[in-house]
């Protein structure tokens, strides 16, 4: 009898580790890959604190359509960054707002700004305030949305503001990859679409 239960609980046990790697393998893991524009030095030698804000009214990232498609979505994205002209390299699992701000700590490196991690009188403070970032299946279209507003500051005075939005869209084939480079396209557009420098100008810093 004592035989008969231990081939019963092994049984069981290979056939929950049967489900549970079935389960890790229909997980979607959604790429975003963010493409920096060509680096420069127009801004060496300035500094800003950047901060991102999450303003979205839903934080859920997958609309009706695209929820339904993957269902399984754990709400991180597998991202990385391709520099100009070179080759890409994984960052590591974010999820939205924390993905959002590195991309910008990289964009305004990328012109040679030198970030401050902390405020300070004195020092201009570059707000990214996310509105919209959502990804649907509509039609067998993979939509994405996107929008935010940019907002220099110094000492608590409003200095320049930029708002910029946009939409994309790919046809869907097998699996979600449509979607993870019309994800990469759209996200590398409105992050670069950011004019870094006229911002700096509008301003004498």
């Amino acid at each position: 009898m004592k035989h008969i239960n231990q081939v019963v609980a092994k049984g069981l046990l290979i056939i929950s580790l049967f489900a549970f790697m079935i389960s890790c393998a229909s997980i979607p893991v959604l790429k975003v890959n963010y493409q920096l524009p060509p680096s420069s030095d127009e801004l060496k030698g300035k500094k800003v604190v950047l901060i991102v804000e999450d303003a979205r009214k839903t934080k859920e990232f997958l609309g009706k359509g695209a929820s339904k498609e993957l269902s399984n979505f754990p709400g991180n994205f597998a991202f990385s960054v391709t520099r100009y002209g070179g080759s890409g390299f994984k960052i590591g699992f974010f999820h939205v707002k924390d993905m959002v701000e590195e991309a910008f700590k990289r964009r305004l490196e990328n012109t040679g700004l030198d970030l401050v991690q902390e405020e300070s009188h004195g020092d201009p403070v570059l707000l990214i305030i996310l509105n919209e970032f959502v990804l649907d299946l509509v039609d067998r279209r993979w939509i994405v949305n996107m929008s935010y507003k940019a907002i220099l500051k110094k000492d608590g005075r409003v200095l320049s503001t930029q708002v910029i939005s946009g939409e994309a869209e790919r046809y869907k084939l097998a699996g979600w990859g449509a979607a993870d480079i019309v994800l990469g396209e759209i996200f590398s557009d409105m992050v670069n679409r950011l004019d870094v420098a006229r911002l700096f100008q509008k301003v004498n810093l």
